[in-house]
């Protein structure tokens, strides 16, 4: 495969080159092998409040009022605002009727506790990302600037020849529900996170990187970050044993 849209080795040497410090030995390009996993999700996405209906959800969360009437008195407006505003509410799912009044359901509470307003949309397609060592989520800024094979072949037009890495373990079974347990989750998948999904097989990917070999520590250069990778450091060790 012959493709173009990922960093030419003189790139890679020209930014080592401006390293202080750093004596390289060997430049060697690499496909680190990953895997993608597509999945059918129901997911969450913030948005801002509007300024009332954040005031209703916030009366309805903290002051112990739940009448359209008594919550048309508390702010000094006329019930219909209050009545439109908690149709809305109710339609994306904030707000429920009960016998006694409006609720505020667990969306709502969550939105009101974390400041955004969250929106659940059905039937995304999304794809999730983990690494191919560790079995561990990769990064959204990662996931999504940077170059993704289908097949561990890369040949890019100045003849420079990418050699995969021998695939590591298979992907635990359990590797989306962890993801998605985690309290940091949108740093994985963006600002639409999943909340319920369909999972289909995982499937192999590779990504290109550079292993520079040095006079000490070794460093890894990628597509998503302009100097050195970190990250891409600790998928190489992890997938290199």
């Amino acid at each position: 495969m012959s493709e173009a849209a990922h960093l030419p080795m003189r790139e890679v040497v020209r930014r080592v080159g401006a390293l202080p410090g750093v004596r390289p030995l060997r430049f060697v390009p690499l496909l680190l092998p990953m895997w993608a996993v597509e999945v059918v999700a129901t997911v969450r996405q913030a948005h801002s409040y509007d300024v009332f209906d954040r005031y209703l959800s916030r009366a309805l969360a903290e002051a112990g009022l739940s009448g359209v009437g008594e919550l048309a008195r508390f702010f000094g407006v006329e019930p219909v605002l209050v009545e439109r505003t908690a149709r809305f509410l109710e339609r994306i799912g904030h707000v429920r009727r009960a016998p006694d009044g409006l609720t505020l359901t667990e969306l709502g509470r969550r939105s009101i506790a974390d400041g955004r307003r969250y929106r659940l949309s059905h039937g995304r397609r999304l794809t999730l990302r983990f690494d191919g060592g560790a079995g561990e989520p990769v990064p959204w800024a990662h996931a999504t600037h940077a170059v993704w094979l289908a097949e561990p072949t890369l040949t890019l037009p100045d003849g420079t020849v990418f050699t995969p890495l021998t695939a590591g373990a298979q992907l635990p079974p359990d590797a989306v529900d962890r993801l998605l347990a985690r309290d940091d989750v949108v740093e994985f998948t963006g600002p639409s996170v999943p909340v319920e999904v369909e999972v289909a097989g995982p499937r192999a990917v590779w990504l290109p990187v550079y292993l520079v070999e040095c006079a000490d520590d070794p460093l890894v250069f990628g597509w998503a970050v302009d100097g050195p990778d970190p990250y891409l450091l600790k998928v190489y060790r992890g997938c290199a044993g």
